[in-house]
């Protein structure tokens, strides 16, 4: 297919370009869509939705998440009853200053 455009002054030509760019993408919107009901449907068939035929992962696959039980506190500063820890990570520094100043641990148990 051949247009004959040379006859256009550049204003036309921008004009014809500026429609030609609206339709390409347009077309491509078109195109996108069609292909994505395509590959669902594909996938239904199948049995899968698209994730999981583009994943390669079913839903059966993924492992249900860890609850984790909250750990229990094991020390309590006697003075605030708010300020606990529970053994784990850095100590607080009201157990750091206290054991400092030459408390054990065994002091502050709960």
């Amino acid at each position: 297919m051949s247009i004959d455009l040379s006859a256009l002054g550049i204003e036309e030509l921008q004009t014809v370009i500026a429609d030609a760019q609206r339709l390409i993408k347009t077309k491509k919107k078109s195109h996108l869509k069609n292909a994505r009901s395509q590959l669902e449907k594909v996938a239904a068939d199948y049995g899968f939705t698209l994730e999981e035929l583009v994943s390669g992962k079913t839903n059966e696959d993924s492992a249900p998440a860890k609850v984790r039980k909250p750990v229990e506190i094991r020390y309590r500063n006697p003075n605030d009853e708010q300020e606990t820890w529970t053994g784990r990570g850095k100590q607080p520094r009201w157990l750091a200053a206290a054991l400092a100043s030459g408390k054990s641990l065994a002091d502050f148990l709960v």
